[in-house]
């Protein structure tokens, strides 16, 4: 009997977690992927060089991540490739709002704001 509820236990622990993985956003996620302050010693210009060069490799995650297709298989493929790099990008994104946010730079901001991917969209919605 002892047994059997220690299988139930480690059972519902681990649904538990999993279900507690959902409620963490992308942007709480990507922030623990991003050193604070990284671009902190960065001029105006090299933040909106920088911003454009993070910017560029978002939409290219977020291209691969949507050409990998929409089936559970491929959604979980792609997300194990792509999505700790793109959500690495997002909260490198942040952190150079914020630092030119601070220095009062006006150039990054033309860059577009950070967006979910297709997959993690149709992912949330079902």
């Amino acid at each position: 009997m002892s047994r059997r509820l220690s299988i139930s236990l480690s059972v519902c622990a681990a649904l538990a977690a999993a279900m507690l993985v959902g409620c963490a956003s992308d942007d709480a996620t990507s922030r623990l992927l991003v050193a604070p302050d990284k671009y902190v010693l960065y001029t105006c210009d090299e933040i909106a060089r920088e911003m454009k060069t993070k910017a560029t490799r978002e939409q290219e995650l977020a291209v691969l991540m949507a050409k990998a297709g929409d089936d559970a298989g491929a959604r979980m493929i792609s997300g194990m490739t792509y999505d700790p790099e793109y959500l690495s990008v997002r909260g490198e994104i942040n952190d150079l709002r914020a630092s030119a946010a601070a220095k009062n730079c006006t150039a990054p901001a033309a860059a577009p704001a950070p967006t979910a991917p297709p997959a993690a969209a149709a992912k949330r919605s079902r």
